[in-house]
């Protein structure tokens, strides 16, 4: 977990200093830095929804065979 903070930490310095523009601006955006994987779930989480409606039957299946791997992998 350390790790992953110092890269989040460097990438923000970095992101910080190379931005031409004005520092309320800077602060908004590495505070929003984290709602990117977040947006990146919801919206596969609504793809994913929505397939499941058009198509059930491969999409369940598809399912299925993740959950059965994620199990294996966990054990």
């Amino acid at each position: 977990m350390a790790i992953a903070a110092i890269i989040y930490l460097t990438g923000v310095a970095i992101g910080l200093s190379v931005m031409r523009d004005g520092w309320p601006l800077r602060l908004i955006t590495a505070l929003a830095w984290p709602l990117g994987p977040l947006a990146f779930v919801v919206v596969i989480g609504v793809l994913l929804t929505t397939a499941l409606f058009l198509w059930p039957i491969p999409l369940l299946a598809l399912a299925a065979v993740a959950a059965l791997a994620v199990y294996a992998v966990g054990c």
